[in-house]
C-alpha cells in the first residue's frame, strides 16, 4: 500500500527532519526496522583487515574469482584467530570455505556498504582496494549507465560503444562556469577545470590515454569542442571551427580499423590551443608521435589500411579523380590484405566529403593533395609501376632500376648490386612507408600553418591523445616504443599525484610523512639511459646486424628477463605488467632504411606539389606560436625533424627520434598543470554497455588508477570541511558541545572522544583528514545512534498509541455506563408511574406522588430548547455579519483589480505641456528625452517621455510639417538605441525605455484615426488624433525596437538571476531541519572556494525588485507577464539541467526541499497576480522531477504511476533521474535496474525529443497587445524638475 503523508511546514521548525522521517515510518508500519550497516576499519591499502573485524555474522567480503576477478560473499561463522579458513556464503547461496594459510594472513578484503556504492569519486569509498574500485565502476556503468567516474584527479571514462546524448551544446553550457565537483563527472567538467585554471594561473594540459578502442580520440575531440565553444574567437577568423576541422583530416590520414577499434588512432598527437588575454582562441599547433607506418604495407586479418585510401576508392567516380586510375579497394594489394573492406555504419564516400570540407575550412590549397595520394596503393607490377611514375612525374626506367638494385660505396669503388625478390619487396614497402610518413608530416605542417596566428599568445591548453599501455600475444618494436612512452607518462603522473598530496597537506598545515609509491625510474633507465636498450639497438643498427644481440646484455637487470625457451625474445617488467617482446624485426624497424637513389628520383619529380615538395628541406616551417612571457621556454617545435638529404640526418634511427620527441613532450607537460583522463575499454566485442571485469581490471592496473588509489589510501584519503562534518555528525554530539559557538572546536572535541588513536585523523586549517576506513567507522556510530533513537521513538510512540487506545476504551466504557444507567433510571421512572396509576385505581396511593418529577423534567427540556434557540440565533447573526464583511472585501478587491495603472496615476498630473515652436526644438526634445533618467520621472506620470514625444509629433502633424515628424521620430529611435547601448547591463534603464517605447507605440495607434484603435477613446481623446500623416511604417519600426529592448531586458534579468538559481532552488534549505546531507564520497574540487551561495529569499527579493521596477515605470501588465514567464522558464531549465547532471542532489530529501522551494515561487506568482502569465506552467517539469524523487519506486504499479504523472519530462530525463537517484540515509533503497527497464517499456510509445537537457536560452515569442491609455493629452502636466523649459504651452 502506498501512503501519502503531508507534513505542515511549521513542524519542521520544531522537529528535526530525520526524526520526522522516523516517526512517519513508524506510523506507517509499526514493525518498521531500519537497516543499520556495520562498517569496520581497514588499516592499510593492500592488506586485509585484522581478524577482529571478522567476528561479526554477515560481514561481507571480496574473494578472488577466476571469471569475475572478485566475488562478493558473506561470513556465516565467526572467525577466530588461528582458524585455517573462513566459512562464507556466496551471492547465489552457495557455501564456500575460504582457506587462510598460514592462519591469520591473507584475509579477504572487506566490502563497502551499499549506501556507499555508486559514488562518483572512487577515493571517497571507505575501503580503497581493487575489488571496491572495480565494483563501483561496474555498478555505475551497468546499473546507472554512467560512463564517467572520478578517481581523485583522474577522470575514468568507460567506452559505452554507443552514442550518448550527453555532448550537445546544452550540456557544454551546463558545465561551463561550474566547479569540477559540483556536477556529475564528465569530460566537459575536466575541460572546464582546465579552462578556469588557465585563466587564473598557468598553462594546462589534458592527458588522454588508454588502449586502442577505449575512446581516447573521442574524449580528446569533445574536450576540444568544449574549448571551441566556451573560448570562441573574438574576431571573424573563425579559428575555433578550424581547430575542430583538423580532427576529420587527422582521422582520415592517421586512423584505421583494427580488431579492437573501428576508428583506432595509429599515432599520438598533442594539440596545443592558444588563447589571448581575454581567453579567446587565437590559434593552435599540433605535434604527432610514432605514426604506424607498417600499416601502409600490411594489415592483419579483419583490419584496414588508413581511412583515406578507402575514402578515395569510394569516391573514384568523381570527375576530378578520373585521371588517377582509381577502382574499388579490393583491387589494390595495400588495401585488401585484411579481407574486410567496409566498416558497419560507416560510409566512406560521405566521410570523404567531410574530409574535403575540413580541407576547405583550413585552406583550399590543401586540396592539391588528392592527386598525390593514390601512389601508395601498389607498385608491384609493371602496370602499377607505370601508373605510379606517371602520377608522380618520375622517370620510369630509373625508378624500375633502383627498385631492383642498390648502390654499395666503399673507400675505393662504388658497386651496383642486384637485390633478391625479398629485398626488392622490402625496398618497395620501405619507400611506400616513407612517402606516406612524409605526406603525413606535410599535412600536419600545413594544418599548423592554417591554425597559425600572428596574435601574441597569452596562454594555452594542450590536449594529448596518446596510446595506452599495450600487450599482445606478439609484441614488436611498435609496442616497445608505446610502452616506453607510457612509462614516462606514468612517472610524470605519479610525481604529480604525490606533489598534489604534499601541497594539500602543507596548505592545511598538518604533519607530512613520506608516502612510499612505485618509482619506475629503473625501468626507464633500462630503456633510455646510456647503454640502455635504445642505445645498444642503435649500435647494432650501425654494424648491419639482422637480429639484435642486446637481449643477452641485461640479464642481471632487475626489470629485464629472458624467457627460457626463446633466444630472440626478452621480457621487460613495466609498471603495468611484464611484456615479452619478439626482437625479430627490431633492427629493421629501428633503421627504417630507404635507399637514397629512390629518394633522389622522387626529388626530381616533374609534377608540381607532389613528391618533390615532400622531400625538399623544410625552409618555410611554421614558427612557434608566441608564448606568454612567463613561459618563454615552452616553444613549439616539430616533434619530427625535417627531412634532409644528408646521410647522418636521414639515417637517424626511429628509436632516437622517438626518444627526442618524447623528451620534448615531457618538458612541455612538466611546465603545465596536467589533468588526466583514463579511457577504459569494457569488452573486446564492442557490445554496448557490457562489462568484462577481466579486461577492465587489466586496464585499471595499467593506466595508474589503482596507483592513485594506493597513494590516496596511504595518506588521508577522506577529507571533510568542518561545516560539512558538523552537519553530518552533530547527532553524535552532546548538548553541552552543541551550545558552543566554535564549530571547529566542537568537531575536534568530538573526534578526540570517538577515535582514540590520534594517527587516524588530522586537523587541518579548513578540513579534517581521515585515514582509510575512519569515515566508515563514524558512519557506523551514526547509524547506531539513529537505531537507538529509532527504538526510543518507537517505544514512545507505541506507548502513546497504547495510552490513546486505553483512553478511547475508557471513554467508551464511561459512555456505555452513562447510557445504561440512564436507561435503567428511565425504566424505573416509567415503572413508578405505572405503579402510581394502578395504586390510585386501587385506592392505595395518590397520583400527586409523580407530579414533581414530571414537572422537573419538563422544565429542563424547555430550558435546553430555549438555550439552543438562542445559540442558533447568535450563530445566524454572526454568519450574516461575516457574509456581509466578505462581500464588502470582495467588492473592494474587484474594484482595485479593475482600476488601470494609468487612471491610478492620473491624479498625480501637475503641469501642462505645450508645443514645439521651431525646428531646433526637435533636436532639443530628443536629447532631453534621451537624457531622462527613471529616477527623475518616478514621481510623475508613468511613461511621461512617451506622452511628451507624442505631443511633439502631434504638433508637427498640426502644422503639417513632414520633415519635423521624420526628424523627431528618427532622432528618438536613434537616441533610445544609443542609451540602451550605453546602459546594456542596466535593468532599470532598459525597463524604463521599454515601457516608454511601448507607450509611444500605443499612442501612435490610439490616435492614428483608425477605428479599430479608437473604440475605447473618449470624445476628448478623439480630438487629439493625427490629421495629416499615416505613421504605420514608424509603428513597425517602433515594434521592432520594442522587441530588441525586450530581449535586452530579458538578457539582463537572466544574467542577474542565473548565478542564483542552482544554490537558491536546489541547494537552499528553506525547510529548517530537513538537512540536505552531503553524500559520503562526493568530494568537491572547487576551483573557487569563495563562490557565492544564494538563498531562495535572496532570489525572491530580486524578483520583487524586477517586478516593482517594471510596475513603477508603467510597463504593460501583459509584457510584465511575458517577462516573468521567460524568467521562470530559465529558472526551470537551469535547475532541471543541473539536477540531471548531479547525483548528489537526486535524493528523497532534495525532492521534498525542491518541491517546497517551487511552492514558494508559485506563492510569489500568486501574490503578484501573475497566475495567468503561464510562468507557473513553465515550472511543471521541475515539479514533476521533485515528485519523481519522492515517489515510491519498487512495483509495477509505481512505474505506471510515474509514467502517468511525469508527462512534462521526457523518457530520457525520467530514466536519468532514476539512474541518478541515490539514498542518503539507511532506510532509503536504490532504484533497481529492473524497475528502470519497466519504466522504459511503459514509455516506449512516447515520441520524445532526443536531447536530455532543456535549452535554457530558448526565448518565447513576445507579443505587444494594444493597450490604450485613459489619460487625455491636455491633462498632462510637465514637472519643472525635468528642466524642459523649451516646451511651451499652446
Amino acid at each position: 500500500m502506498t501512503y501519502y503523508v503531508f507534513i505542515p511546514v511549521t513542524e519542521f521548525a520544531v522537529v528535526r527532519g530525520i526524526a520526522i522521517l522516523l516517526v512517519i515510518a513508524i506510523l506507517l508500519h509499526e514493525n518498521a526496522i531500519f537497516c543499520c550497516y556495520f562498517i569496520y576499519h581497514l588499516f592499510h591499502f593492500g592488506f586485509a583487515a585484522v581478524p577482529s573485524l571478522y567476528l561479526q555474522f554477515y560481514t561481507r567480503v571480496w574473494i578472488p574469482d577466476p571469471d569475475e576477478v572478485w566475488r562478493s560473499a558473506e561470513i556465516i561463522k565467526d572467525y577466530k584467530e588461528g582458524d585455517k579458513s573462513l566459512q562464507l556464503k556466496l551471492e547465489d547461496e552457495t557455501l564456500y570455505e575460504y582457506p587462510i594459510d598460514p592462519p591469520g594472513s591473507e584475509l579477504p578484503f572487506l566490502r563497502n556498504p551499499d549506501i556507499l556504492v555508486g559514488q562518483n569519486d572512487l577515493t571517497g569509498l571507505s575501503y580503497l582496494h581493487e575489488p571496491a574500485v572495480l565494483h563501483n565502476l561496474k555498478v555505475r556503468f551497468l546499473e546507472s549507465n554512467h560512463i564517467y567516474t572520478y578517481c581523485g584527479i583522474v577522470l575514468v571514462a568507460i567506452n559505452p560503444f554507443e552514442q550518448l546524448p550527453i555532448y550537445g551544446q546544452d550540456v557544454i553550457y551546463a558545465y561551463s562556469g561550474q566547479n569540477m565537483g559540483d556536477m556529475d563527472p564528465h569530460i566537459f567538467a575536466v575541460a572546464e577545470e582546465a579552462y578556469r585554471q588557465m585563466a587564473r594561473s598557468k598553462n594546462q594540459s589534458i592527458i588522454v590515454s588508454g588502449e586502442s578502442g577505449a575512446g581516447k580520440t573521442v574524449s580528446a575531440k569533445y574536450a576540444m569542442r568544449f574549448f571551441a565553444t566556451v573560448g570562441g574567437s573574438a574576431s571573424e577568423t573563425n579559428i575555433e571551427a578550424k581547430v575542430l576541422a583538423s580532427s576529420p583530416i587527422m582521422e582520415a590520414f592517421g586512423n584505421a580499423k583494427t580488431t579492437r577499434n573501428d576508428n583506432s588512432s595509429r599515432f599520438g598527437k598533442y594539440i596545443q590551443i592558444g588563447f589571448d588575454k581575454r581567453y579567446h582562441i587565437i590559434g593552435a599547433n599540433m605535434r604527432t608521435y610514432l605514426l604506424e607506418k607498417s600499416r601502409v604495407v600490411f594489415q592483419a586479418e579483419d583490419e584496414r589500411n588508413y581511412h583515406i585510401f578507402y575514402q578515395l576508392c569510394a569516391s573514384s567516380s568523381l570527375p576530378e579523380f578520373k585521371d588517377l586510375g582509381l577502382t574499388c579497394a579490393e583491387d589494390f594489394f595495400y588495401t585488401s590484405q585484411g579481407g574486410d573492406m567496409s566498416i558497419d555504419g560507416v560510409d566512406d564516400a560521405d566521410d570523404f566529403e567531410k574530409t574535403r570540407h575540413a580541407f576547405t575550412l583550413l585552406g583550399k590549397e590543401l586540396l592539391c593533395l588528392k592527386p598525390a595520394q593514390q601512389k601508395f596503393l601498389s607498385i608491384s607490377e609493371d602496370e602499377h609501376l607505370s601508373s605510379f611514375c606517371s602520377l608522380l612525374g618520375v622517370e620510369h626506367s630509373q625508378m624500375q632500376h633502383w627498385l631492383c638494385h642498390r648502390k654499395l660505396v666503399t673507400t675505393a669503388e662504388t658497386y651496383v648490386k642486384s637485390m633478391s625478390l625479398h629485398q626488392v619487396v622490402n625496398a618497395r614497402n620501405a619507400l611506400a612507408k616513407l612517402i606516406y610518413a612524409q605526406l603525413f608530416n606535410w599535412i600536419v605542417q600545413h594544418v599548423n600553418q592554417a591554425l597559425h596566428t600572428t596574435v601574441k599568445q597569452h596562454s594555452f591548453i594542450g590536449v594529448l591523445d596518446i596510446y595506452g599501455f599495450e600487450t599482445f600475444e606478439v609484441n614488436s618494436f611498435e609496442q616497445f616504443c608505446i610502452n616506453y612512452a607510457n612509462e614516462k607518462l606514468q612517472q610524470q603522473f605519479n610525481s604529480h599525484v604525490f606533489k598534489l598530496e604534499q601541497e594539500e597537506y602543507m596548505k592545511e598545515e598538518i604533519p607530512w610523512t613520506l608516502i612510499d609509491f612505485y618509482d619506475n625510474q629503473p625501468c626507464i633507465d633500462l630503456i633510455e639511459a646510456k647503454l640502455g636498450i635504445l642505445d645498444l639497438l642503435d649500435e647494432e643498427c650501425k654494424v648491419k646486424r639482422t637480429s639484435p644481440l642486446f637481449t643477452h646484455v641485461f640479464v642481471s637487470a632487475n626489470h629485464f628477463q629472458k624467457p627460457r625457451m626463446s633466444n630472440t625474445s626478452f621480457i621487460v617488467l613495466h609498471f603495468a605488467d611484464k611484456v615479452e617482446y619478439q626482437s625479430e624485426g627490431f633492427l629493421e624497424k629501428n633503421r627504417d632504411t630507404v635507399y637514397e637513389e629512390q629518394i633522389n628520383i622522387l626529388k626530381a619529380s616533374q609534377v608540381k606539389g607532389a613528391a618533390a615538395d615532400l622531400f625538399q628541406e623544410d625552409k618555410d616551417a611554421v614558427p612557434a606560436t608566441p608564448g606568454a612571457k612567463r613561459t618563454p621556454r615552452i616553444n613549439v617545435r616539430s616533434a619530427k625533424p625535417a627531412f634532409k638529404a644528408a646521410n647522418k640526418e636521414h639515417r637517424k634511427t626511429v628509436g632516437h627520434q622517438f626518444r627526442n620527441s618524447l623528451q620534448l613532450l615531457m618538458e612541455t607537460l612538466n611546465a603545465t598543470s596536467p589533468h588526466y583522463v583514463r579511457c577504459i575499454k569494457p569488452n573486446d566485442e564492442k557490445i554496448p554497455f557490457k562489462f568484462d571485469p577481466k579486461r577492465a581490471v587489466q586496464q585499471l592496473r595499467a593506466c595508474g588508477v589503482l596507483e592513485t588509489i594506493r597513494i590516496s589510501a596511504a595518506g588521508f584519503p577522506s577529507r571533510w570541511s568542518y561545516p560539512d562534518f558538523f552537519n553530518r555528525y552533530s547527532v553524535l554530539m552532546n548538548k553541552r558541545d552543541l551550545s558552543k559557538s566554535d564549530t571547529k572546536q566542537i568537531c575536534q572535541t568530538l573526534l578526540k572522544d570517538l577515535i582514540k588513536d590520534p594517527d587516524k585523523f588530522q586537523f587541518g586549517r579548513t578540513k579534517i583528514f581521515f585515514r582509510a576506513g575512519q569515515v566508515a567507522y563514524l558512519e557506523k556510530l551514526r547509524a547506531d545512534k539513529f537505531r537507538a533513537a529509532t527504538i526510543m521513538i518507537q517505544k514512545t510512540v507505541r506507548g502513546w498509541l497504547q495510552r490513546a487506545r486505553y483512553q478511547r476504551l475508557r471513554r467508551a466504557t464511561l459512555a456505555l455506563q452513562r447510557h445504561t444507567r440512564g436507561h435503567l433510571a428511565r425504566r424505573w421512572v416509567l415503572g413508578s408511574l405505572r405503579g402510581g396509576s394502578w395504586g390510585a385505581k386501587g385506592g392505595n396511593t395518590s397520583t400527586d406522588q409523580c407530579g414533581p418529577v414530571l414537572r422537573l423534567l419538563e422544565a429542563q427540556l424547555q430550558d435546553q430548547r430555549r438555550e439552543h434557540e438562542e445559540e442558533m440565533e447568535a450563530l445566524k447573526n454572526q454568519v450574516d455579519l461575516m457574509q456581509e464583511e466578505l462581500e464588502k472585501q470582495q467588492q473592494a478587491f474587484l474594484q482595485t483589480l479593475q482600476l488601470s495603472p494609468e487612471v491610478q496615476v492620473e491624479f498625480g498630473l501637475q503641469q501642462e505641456i505645450t508645443r514645439l515652436t521651431n525646428e531646433n526644438l526637435v533636436r532639443s526634445c530628443a536629447e532631453k528625452t534621451e537624457n531622462l533618467k527613471p529616477q527623475a520621472v518616478s514621481a510623475t506620470v508613468p511613461c511621461l517621455p512617451a506622452y511628451i514625444l507624442y505631443m511633439c509629433i502631434r504638433h508637427a502633424d498640426y502644422i503639417n510639417d513632414d520633415q519635423k515628424v521624420h526628424s523627431l521620430l528618427t532622432s528618438t529611435i536613434n537616441g533610445v538605441k544609443k542609451v540602451l547601448k550605453k546602459h546594456q547591463d542596466d535593468f532599470e534603464m532598459t525597463s524604463f525605455w521599454l515601457a516608454n517605447t511601448c507607450r509611444l507605440l500605443h499612442c501612435l495607434k490610439q490616435y492614428s484615426g483608425e477605428e479599430c484603435f479608437m473604440t475605447q477613446n473618449t470624445a476628448k481623446q478623439n480630438e487629439h488624433c493625427l490629421k495629416n500623416f499615416d505613421l504605420t511604417e514608424y509603428r513597425q519600426v517602433l515594434g521592432h525596437l520594442s522587441i530588441q529592448i525586450y530581449q535586452q531586458l530579458i538578457n539582463i534579468a537572466e544574467g542577474i538571476l542565473q548565478p542564483m538559481i542552482v544554490s537558491a532552488v536546489l541547494e537552499n534549505e528553506s525547510i529548517q531541519g530537513l538537512s540536505i546531507v552531503k553524500l559520503v564520497g562526493y568530494r568537491k574540487y572547487s576551483s573557487n572556494a569563495g563562490d557565492s551561495s544564494y538563498s531562495l529569499d535572496e532570489m525572491i527579493r530580486q524578483l520583487n525588485t524586477f517586478h516593482s521596477i517594471m510596475c513603477d515605470q508603467g510597463l504593460d501588465p501583459e509584457i510584465i507577464q511575458q517577462v516573468f514567464k521567460q524568467l521562470f522558464y530559465m529558472i526551470n531549465a537551469i535547475a532541471l539541467n543541473n539536477l540531471l547532471l548531479r547525483k548528489d542532489v537526486c535524493s528523497w530529501s532534495t525532492g521534498m526541499q525542491l518541491r517546497f522551494n517551487i511552492s514558494q515561487l508559485e506563492e510569489w506568482l500568486h501574490g503578484k497576480n501573475l497566475q495567468q502569465s503561464g510562468a507557473a506552467q513553465t515550472l511543471e517539469p521541475l515539479i514533476q522531477a521533485a515528485q519523481l524523487l519522492q515517489l515510491k519506486k519498487k512495483t509495477s504499479e509505481d512505474a505506471e504511476a510515474i509514467c502517468s504523472l511525469c508527462t512534462s519530462l521526457t523518457t530520457q530525463q525520467i530514466v536519468k533521474i532514476l539512474n541518478l537517484y541515490t539514498p542518503v540515509n539507511e532506510f532509503e533503497e536504490r532504484v533497481t535496474v529492473a524497475f528502470i527497464r519497466n519504466i522504459q517499456v511503459n514509455l516506449k510509445e512516447r515520441n520524445d525529443p532526443p536531447q536530455l537537457l532543456l535549452d535554457f536560452k530558448h526565448m518565447f515569442p513576445v507579443l505587444f497587445p494594444f493597450n490604450p491609455s485613459a489619460i487625455t493629452m491636455d491633462s498632462i502636466h510637465l514637472p519643472a524638475s525635468l528642466n524642459l523649459d523649451f516646451l511651451n504651452k499652446v
